[in-house]
């Protein structure tokens, strides 16, 4: 980039959500807070962590300090790096499902207790609430486990601005411990015959990642949640995110709702490094995998029912998959979801 301000006038409401993690938070604050673009307010939607991830970011932000540990990327810039390192504004706020009283001069981080575990979907819709969709032109939902280039939204921003057409915008996330491979260019292609997906590049070497990302927005399907800068405009006139997912598949729903108004980008140049599987391993692994083949039937029969025995069908082929790896786990689980697949969909909502 050779203007570090070039949409200085752009107002960002960057949300986190939070559940016992507050070692990622305060990693990924550190490098939020080096970012070129400066005209942001970081809400962090805590869903009722039980290892005091409230206070112990709030203690951080009095003296910001950085750890041993962290890795050190290129391209990415700390807080912590500065001669005079001073303290961290921040407020802590009880849940509001209207926007909350603008925040005091000079601070930069707002803290929210959701009064409960909402999942993914649940605290992003928190953080919405709580900000404000009128004090704001994009929202950008990041996964508290990253951390960030210091031009990773300027570059986003400039994606979305360059085409007014499109909702959501997505990075190029990379393997925080092997950042030369990509997770994700962006997003994902979803396969409609059985509710599967894959994300695009994952995998790649970092130099396969094109300047241009023309071609990859042409094959996503859906921006992957680790990295999403999302309009206004698009949560005005989509709605909220589906909360009954808790976890996994939100992020798709959000994309097909809004397939018919709005496009998808890609910014190459926007990098977030993630530490992949984080968050989802503080939960029971199978709590987490259950959610995961739960909600594939729930979307299918939410934007694609004729397409339900044809997802049953892949999950039982994922079951043999896994009864060949010895994986008896992923099987017990794959097997529970197939047995009660009837009263998982039941009750869905047709979208399509």
């Amino acid at each position: 980039m050779s203007d570090p301000q070039p949409f200085a006038a752009t107002r960002v409401a960057i949300v986190l959500v939070n559940w016992n993690g507050w070692r990622e938070c305060i990693e990924c604050i550190d490098s939020l807070f080096a970012q070129s673009h400066g005209n942001f307010h970081v809400f962090i939607v805590d869903n009722d962590s039980r290892d005091r991830s409230v206070e112990t970011i709030v203690s951080w932000c009095a003296a910001p300090t950085a750890d041993a540990t962290w890795r050190r990327h290129p391209g990415v810039g700390r807080l912590t790096d500065g001669p005079n390192v001073g303290s961290l504004r921040n407020r802590v706020v009880e849940r509001a499902d209207q926007g909350l009283p603008s925040a005091p001069e000079g601070c930069g981080l707002t803290l929210i207790r959701s009064g409960g575990n909402l999942g993914f979907a649940g605290g992003c819709n928190v953080g919405i609430k709580a900000a404000g969709l009128e004090n704001f032109d994009y929202f950008w939902f990041l996964n508290p486990d990253t951390v960030v280039d210091r031009y990773a939204l300027v570059e986003l921003i400039g994606r979305a601005e360059r085409q007014p057409g499109i909702g959501v915008v997505g990075s190029t996330l990379r393997y925080y411990d092997n950042p030369d491979l990509v997770q994700a260019m962006g997003g994902a292609r979803f396969d409609r015959s059985n509710g599967t997906s894959r994300h695009i590049g994952q995998g790649a070497r970092l130099g396969d990642v094109p300047a241009d990302g023309a071609a990859v927005e042409c094959e996503m399907a859906y921006v992957v949640g680790a990295s999403m800068l999302v309009s206004t405009k698009f949560i005005t006139e989509i709605g909220l995110m589906e909360e009954d997912y808790f976890l996994y598949y939100e992020e798709v729903d959000w994309a097909f709702r809004g397939s018919d108004k709005f496009s998808l980008g890609f910014a190459p140049r926007s990098h977030v490094f993630h530490k992949s599987g984080v968050n989802s391993s503080k939960a029971a692994p199978q709590f987490s995998t259950g959610l995961y083949y739960r909600n594939r039937l729930r979307f299918v029969v939410r934007f694609l029912p004729g397409r339900l025995t044809a997802a049953k069908w892949s999950l039982f082929e994922e079951m043999l998959r896994h009864i060949a790896r010895g994986r008896w786990g992923h099987v017990r689980i794959v097997f529970s979801t197939l047995l009660r697949a009837g009263e998982i969909t039941a009750g869905v909502t047709r979208k399509y």
